[in-house]
């Protein structure tokens, strides 16, 4: 049975860990994408759909920060 529960175990740190790393790169990768198309946007004259952009590029950093900061406060409160 111990085997069974420390499988158990592992298979929720795998696809916890595989979540988390997909998710926040997901994350990063739309402040990326929201950054450089709001300059493309601002550069065509298209002031509206830049601010929606520049919007997404910072939601997007906020919550890669969010994320990283919520790594950390766990990493310590493991130690």
């Amino acid at each position: 049975m111990t085997g069974l529960l420390a499988a158990s175990a592992l298979l929720k740190m795998f696809y916890s860990s595989l979540l988390a790393g997909v998710g926040v790169s997901a994350v990063f990768s739309a402040a990326v994408y929201g950054a450089i198309r709001s300059s493309d946007m601002r550069r065509a004259g298209r002031g509206g759909a830049a601010v929606a952009y520049a919007a997404l590029a910072a939601a997007g950093l906020l919550l890669s920060a969010a994320a990283i900061v919520y790594g950390l406060v766990l990493v310590a409160h493991k130690s």
